[in-house]
């Protein structure tokens, strides 16, 4: 009988204690999520995960910016070897003072009515329209209408 009562007392403590020890880690656990979700505790996380994606963006920019200006070079040097096996020369290994023979002939300026933004003070010239100067004299406002059409 002392073996039964033994086991029974023993079964009764380790029950005990491990219920009290459920209950502890329970309670903590619901206390560390509460003050995980107390407002300041969440600004305080966005704040910290916001940083955090600011600056792996930033890096993520600078290196996007960075392949691109590589791959920009990279596709330059491309076009100038195929425009040299046509024969054209990069204009950065040309001779600084090229004779006239092999400077290219200059380009036409634009016709002056055609400047977006003229100097201050210079006058704005227009270009004729399409049926003449005429075609703005031939304009006419319709006649007024008199009170009468309204049924009074």
């Amino acid at each position: 009988m002392p073996k039964r009562t033994f086991w029974l007392v023993t079964g009764a403590a380790i029950g005990a204690g491990s219920s009290l020890w459920a209950e502890r880690k329970v309670r903590q656990a619901v206390h560390q999520a509460a003050a995980r979700l107390q407002p300041d505790a969440i600004v305080v996380e966005v704040g910290r995960s916001a940083r955090q994606a600011a600056g792996t963006a930033g890096d993520r920019v600078r290196g996007a910016m960075s392949s691109g200006r590589d791959e920009m070079q990279r596709r330059e040097e491309e076009l100038w070897a195929e425009l040299a096996a046509q024969g054209v020369e990069h204009p950065a290994t040309a001779a600084p003072f090229a004779t006239s023979s092999s400077v290219p002939a200059a380009i036409p300026a634009p016709p002056f009515a055609t400047a977006p933004n003229p100097s201050p003070g210079e006058p704005v010239r227009r270009t004729a329209s399409p049926r003449g100067s005429r075609a703005l004299g031939r304009l006419r406002r319709a006649p007024a209408k008199s009170a009468s059409h309204l049924g009074n």
